[in-house]
């Protein structure tokens, strides 16, 4: 379980598009704490935890286990993942207009189809 609170943290910078720097300069640590970090698969000591989940503006229940803490069943950690992972993609699609959205969500589905046909 511990592994994951530093690739969680990393995620999240990477859809707030925040770099590591920024990160280590807001909680007080060396930008070489989170590499280490990742390779060690570690959880840091619950005070630097904490300092993480506030700048991130996510529990740190959320950084150390990868569920939300109001989460009950783990579909709804799926696909709350799935959708953080395209969030960014999701809101550029939406603020197109319809005659450039519909092309590209009408390619996504043939593509799709395709896959599906090819994997029967």
């Amino acid at each position: 379980m511990g592994g994951m609170f530093w690739e969680l943290v990393v995620d999240e910078l990477e859809y707030q598009d925040k770099p590591r720097k920024w990160l280590a300069a807001e909680v007080g640590i060396d930008v070489s704490t989170i590499g280490m970090g990742l390779r060690h698969k570690s959880v840091p000591q619950i005070d630097l935890a904490i300092k993480i989940a506030k700048a991130l503006h996510v529990p740190v229940e959320y950084l150390v286990t990868g569920k939300y803490p109001h989460q009950k069943h783990a579909h709804q950690n799926e696909d709350y993942h799935k959708y953080h992972k395209y969030a960014r993609l999701i809101e550029s699609l939406d603020s197109l207009p319809p005659s450039r959205r519909i092309p590209i969500i009408n390619m996504i589905e043939e593509m799709d189809r395709q896959m599906k046909d090819e994997n029967k």
